[in-house]
């Protein structure tokens, strides 16, 4: 893997590295399709998070009732209302077309949607990762093959679960911004990415808040130091947001309707990580808080790199040290890089590339932690909620390392590190076919 330095690529455009004309990158592709396909036929099936309880179900319903579940917990369907409806929609043509062979038949087919858009996703994450990785095809390659094969994107990826759909639209917000318009100043560009803001709002409802904040940091960096003087940025914003609202806001304005809240989250008693009738001040004043955020902060470390519980008690010790380790190492990298100020991590004309998703993963990181913390505490261990902006990870990792590591060991290092990681997929396999499959069939029996 070549150090960037901070000069832009002075390549010739048509000797450059073009990354969906290499071997390589498919290869990964392949290797991550096999992977997802062999998680779906390995998670018992129905019994992926909340695939039985609430994904199915919805699908199940939109498909033979034709309109939204109501808010009513006693009636039918009325515990699915809590989620937007546009992923379970868009998969209505498929539950009919096999709900003739039975519902296991048409769950499986369900499950089978999520490998491919998955893929969709990786493919729009490419040219990002690219970018973040300052247009060069070591560390671009590493971080696609880091991302690709990461464990937990197989829960999403094996599985019938909205976060499919939020996965793929925040994909394409960040694809739009970074790649596709970022040399635009019009007000359709912003217009477009609120858009997509919005369809994401209607996959998964706590996708507003990041991706107004992602799209408002883009136009902050478009328009430069004196932005905020800039008319330009606060009509685009105002067209951005508007257009958001526009998708999404019917569906806002009904839970507020109903629940006289935008996003209602439903917390049982023993998921209250505060007392009753105890106060945020009052919890923080007595030392309460300090206790649950460390727990959230190792258990959403822990819990995004894979599902809790995905691999066997003896080895997930020597894993989780081995990953903290790579953690370590990639924060000494940047540390590294950044003391040292004659060579840039990534030319600035790709900082967006690099910053925006890792901004978005610090803001899915913070409102878990929030979450965590005051309101459920079931989230204290959902790294899956950190996935939609997973390349900002991956490629602050990649980077990290790349800083810390001489170029001689680089590749060997990188080869073995992947081939180590790949070889948690079937570590985790073991672990649901000899207890995890067993104990929740056993369980329902």
């Amino acid at each position: 893997m070549e150090q960037p330095t901070a000069s832009a690529d002075q390549t010739p455009p048509a000797a450059r590295w073009q990354p969906l004309r290499d071997r390589v990158v498919w290869a990964i592709l392949a290797v991550y399709l096999a992977l997802a396909v062999t998680y779906s036929f390995t998670m018992a099936l129905g019994h992926a998070p909340d695939e039985s309880s609430r994904h199915f179900p919805y699908v199940k319903f939109l498909a033979t009732q034709w309109r939204l579940p109501v808010g009513d917990e006693g009636a039918e369907g009325g515990a699915l209302d809590i989620h937007p409806p546009l992923y379970y929609a868009l998969l209505t043509p498929v539950y009919l077309l096999f709900r003739p062979y039975g519902d296991m038949a048409a769950l499986r087919a369900l499950r089978l949607t999520s490998p491919p858009l998955i893929l969709l996703t990786l493919l729009l994450w490419l040219p990002v990762l690219y970018r973040a990785c300052g247009r060069r095809r070591g560390p671009t390659l590493f971080a696609f093959a880091l991302t690709a094969w990461w464990p937990h994107l197989f829960v999403p990826a094996g599985a019938l679960n909205n976060d499919v759909g939020l996965l793929v639209m925040s994909a394409l917000l960040v694809y739009l911004i970074v790649v596709r318009d970022w040399e635009r100043r019009d007000v359709g560009s912003a217009a477009l990415w609120g858009a997509v803001v919005g369809l994401a709002t209607l996959m998964k409802t706590s996708a507003l808040p990041p991706g107004v904040l992602v799209l408002a940091a883009a136009l902050v960096m478009q328009h430069g130091k004196r932005w905020y003087a800039d008319g330009r940025l606060w009509g685009r914003l105002a067209a951005g947001v508007g257009v958001a609202l526009l998708v999404c806001g019917w569906w806002l304005g009904r839970n507020y309707m109903l629940y006289g809240e935008f996003s209602p989250v439903p917390v049982p008693e023993f998921a209250r990580p505060i007392p009753e009738g105890v106060s945020k001040l009052e919890a923080v004043a007595v030392g309460l808080v300090g206790r649950l955020l460390l727990r959230a902060v190792n258990g959403l470390w822990t819990s995004v790199w894979a599902q809790v519980g995905w691999f066997p008690p003896a080895a997930a010790p020597f894993v989780y040290r081995g990953l903290l380790l790579v953690t370590l190492l990639a924060l000494a990298g940047w540390v590294r890089a950044l003391a040292c100020r004659r060579r840039a991590v990534v030319a600035a004309e790709d900082h967006p590339a690099l910053i925006l998703p890792l901004l978005g993963f610090g803001l899915l990181l913070a409102a878990a932690l929030y979450i965590a913390t005051f309101v459920h505490l079931g989230v204290f261990q959902g790294g899956r909620y950190l996935l939609p902006f997973l390349p900002g990870l991956t490629a602050f990792l990649t980077l990290g390392l790349q800083s810390l590591i001489p170029p001689r060991p680089r590749l060997p290092l990188a080869l073995t590190f992947l081939a180590l990681f790949l070889a948690l997929s079937p570590l985790a396999w073991y672990r649901l076919i000899t207890y995890w499959n067993p104990f929740v069939l056993g369980h329902l029996q």
